[in-house]
């Protein structure tokens, strides 16, 4: 059975960021998804935006690793195309207070849209009215570690 699993962004900027704190849990656990043939990887279309914006500006990548970087992302993921119907539900949520954060619910309707049954985000706080099971990259790798 495939289970499909929406990838946060802050687990992928993790990913590559040796410098976060949650960066070996990240790596461990989206190479253990990645190589897992009953797992499909989801992102939102938005989010290669974003990651981009983090990775050249804030962590001062360099244009040329960043695209390379966005590339692998988007070549290893299924990028869910963010719609003008995504937007406005993502609006409708956080004006009914589901969602604090514009960013996490796009994500959320994303997630929900692919029939994610697993978010894994290191912000588990961003999604406290998810209807969708939250794990961090810290608890998957315990998880993901005992079944070995």
């Amino acid at each position: 059975m495939e289970q499909n699993i929406f990838i946060d962004a802050n687990v992928l900027i993790d990913l590559f960021e040796k410098k976060r704190i949650f960066h070996d849990d990240s790596v461990y656990v989206i190479g253990k998804l990645f190589g897992d043939e009953n797992v499909e990887l989801f992102i939102s279309s938005d989010m290669i935006s974003n990651i981009f914006y983090i990775l050249n500006n804030h962590y001062k990548y360099g244009f040329e690793k960043t695209l390379d970087v966005i590339d692998k992302i988007s070549k290893a993921h299924v990028v869910h195309p963010v719609s003008f119907d995504d937007i406005s539900m993502s609006i409708k949520i956080c004006k009914e207070a589901q969602f604090r954060d514009y960013e996490d619910a796009l994500q959320y309707i994303c997630a929900l849209k692919e029939e994610c049954t697993l978010i894994v985000t290191n912000n588990p706080k961003d999604f406290k009215n998810s209807l969708i099971e939250i794990k961090t990259t810290k608890e998957l790798s315990r998880l993901l570690r005992d079944k070995i």
